[in-house]
C-alpha cells in the first residue's frame, strides 16, 4: 500500500480464519497497529471436538453440482448458510466449472475449489492452544458465537474476568456473519469505535506542564 506506517487495524476471522488472526495478533508482528481482533464462531474445545466428525461431513456433502443455483440451494437447504441473499454472494467463489470430463454444457459440473480433505494432517495444529492465544494477545478482543455451549473452560473463566467482549447470536448458524450480517456489522463497528485510538486525546504530562510554567 506504500504507507509510511500502518494505520490502526482491526483483524477479523471466521472459523479457521479466527485461528489465523489470533495467531497473528499473538505474534506481535504488526506491533501497536492492531487495535483489536474479532473471532467468529470458533473456540479451541469445540473446534477440536468437531474435527472427529469432519471426515463424515466431507463425505456427506455433494462432490459437485450441476449448476450454481443448485449449489446455493444445497447450502441453504442443509442450513449451512441460513441467509439466502448471502449464499448467492458467498457460494459461487467456493466452486469452479470443471470442463475436463465433458464438452457439453449439460454435463459440466461445478466442483469445490479447495480439497479440504487434503488438509487433514494440519487440522489439529490449527486449533490447539487457540484459547490461550486469544486471551494472551494484545488489543481489544471480541468473540462472536452462535451459542454459549461453544465456550470452553478457559474462555469461560476469561469471560467472567472481563478479558474480552462476548456476543452471542443464538438464531445464527456457524456462518454467523452471513446469517446475521446486519447485527454482526453493528457489533463490529461498535467494537472498532471503542478501541479506536485516533480520536483519543491524552492529558498533557505533568513534566510538560511544569516545564511550561517554570522554564529552565
Amino acid at each position: 500500500m506504500k504507507w509510511s506506517e500502518l494505520s490502526g487495524l482491526l483483524l477479523i476471522g471466521h472459523s479457521l480464519g479466527g485461528a489465523v488472526v489470533t495467531d497473528l495478533a499473538r505474534s506481535g508482528k504488526l506491533g501497536n497497529a492492531v487495535l483489536g481482533y474479532a473471532v467468529f464462531d470458533v473456540v479451541e474445545g469445540s473446534a477440536i471436538d468437531a474435527l472427529q466428525s469432519m471426515q463424515s461431513y466431507l463425505l456427506s456433502r455433494p462432490k459437485s453440482f450441476p449448476s450454481l443455483s443448485s449449489a446455493i440451494e444445497w447450502h441453504t437447504r442443509s442450513r449451512t448458510i441460513r441467509n439466502t441473499t448471502s449464499a448467492r454472494i458467498s457460494v459461487p467463489p467456493l466452486l469452479y466449472l470443471d470442463t475436463s470430463l465433458a464438452s457439453s454444457n449439460a454435463t459440466k459440473k461445478w466442483t469445490w475449489r479447495t480439497d479440504l480433505a487434503a488438509t487433514q494432517p494440519y487440522w489439529q495444529g490449527w486449533f490447539t492452544g487457540l484459547s490461550k492465544k486469544f486471551l494472551d494477545a494484545k488489543g481489544g478482543k471480541l468473540l462472536l458465537l452462535a451459542g454459549t455451549d461453544r465456550l470452553d473452560k478457559e474462555l469461560m473463566i476469561g469471560q467472567m474476568q472481563g478479558k474480552y467482549q462476548l456476543q452471542v447470536f443464538p438464531e445464527a448458524g456457524h456462518f454467523i456473519h452471513e446469517d446475521q450480517a446486519e447485527k454482526t456489522a453493528m457489533v463490529v463497528a461498535d467494537f472498532y469505535r471503542r478501541n479506536d485510538r485516533s480520536a483519543l486525546i491524552l492529558p498533557p504530562k505533568v513534566g510538560d506542564l511544569l516545564e511550561a510554567k517554570y522554564p529552565t
